[in-house]
């Protein structure tokens, strides 16, 4: 990542240890990047959030938490992010939130302009995390660019302003090394890849009324043949005994701002220009 964009992010991740937890949310964005998070810190994951509940087994201090692509609202709480999380561009963000489309203002109206990657590959080009990055075999990189369509991107047509915003951010987080991989297929080669490999696969928890394992459709063996340094077993060993549950709604109706929403707002993002998911407590 580029120093001048790194500068500009919130500077807590300097500051991580073996003592935050991790929330982790329902798919290989989120569990891939708890992942790396995990390997560099230690950080263990404590919650479980699947936009309908929350999952966990004890209260953890807000200031020890650490949202992985989750667009959480709660100041007090520390999160990356990469989604929108304005609907007008005055309205206020989570100043917590490392996300590349909080700090450049990105809003309803200028929604193309988007960092449309994953938080993964946000977090790998923040730590510059060589031994992810290092000697990538094509078949890790399409992993890795499948995680949440990122190579999407590359095959807009021209006259679309998300063309060169796509091209903008992978320089500005140094992603050009997927390019040699991304020229030589198509984007229906990745799109079948993306969907032979369960890469779009999702995490969600049994539900045993007095605990809740974590189940998923994700190939956890795969990936671990892919990438041997990451625990990917550690998904196996998550239980948790409370449960809050939620109030998630999806609305695609025009609205002017998120203070025309409810003051109780857990989590954010504009999944579309016109379209929003959001969960109240």
């Amino acid at each position: 990542m580029k120093q001048n964009l790194k500068e500009r992010l919130p500077q807590w991740y300097k500051e991580i240890t073996n003592e935050h937890k991790l929330i982790l949310t329902n798919d290989l964005d989120s569990y891939f990047s708890c992942l790396i998070l995990r390997k560099l810190f230690g950080c263990d994951i404590a919650m479980f959030y699947d936009f309908n509940s929350i999952y966990f087994n004890e209260k953890i201090n807000s200031d020890k938490l650490i949202g992985v692509d989750l667009a959480i609202e709660d100041e007090r709480i520390k999160t990356f992010c990469n989604h929108v999380t304005r609907i007008h561009k005055d309205d206020k963000v989570n100043p917590l939130s490392i996300n590349i489309n909080n700090i450049n203002g990105i809003h309803r109206d200028n929604y193309f302009t988007k960092y449309a990657g994953s938080t993964l590959l946000m977090i790998l080009s923040l730590f510059n995390n060589g031994d992810t990055f290092k000697n990538l075999t094509q078949e890790q990189m399409k992993i890795l660019m499948g995680v949440d369509s990122y190579f999407l991107g590359y095959y807009l047509n021209p006259k679309y302003e998300a063309y060169d915003s796509f091209r903008h951010y992978q320089k500005e987080l140094e992603l050009e090394l997927f390019n040699d991989v991304l020229q030589s297929h198509t984007q229906y080669e990745l799109s079948q890849f993306q969907r032979d490999k369960s890469i779009v696969g999702k995490i969600e928890t049994w539900d045993l009324f007095t605990e809740y394992p974590l189940k998923t459709t994700l190939d956890l063996e795969y990936l671990k043949e892919q990438f041997p340094t990451l625990e990917w077993g550690y998904l196996d060993s998550l239980i948790f005994t409370k449960k809050l549950d939620l109030n998630s709604k999806k609305n695609t109706g025009y609205i002017n701002s998120k203070a025309d929403l409810s003051s109780r707002l857990f989590s954010f993002a504009l999944t579309r220009k016109n379209e929003m998911k959001y969960t109240t407590i």
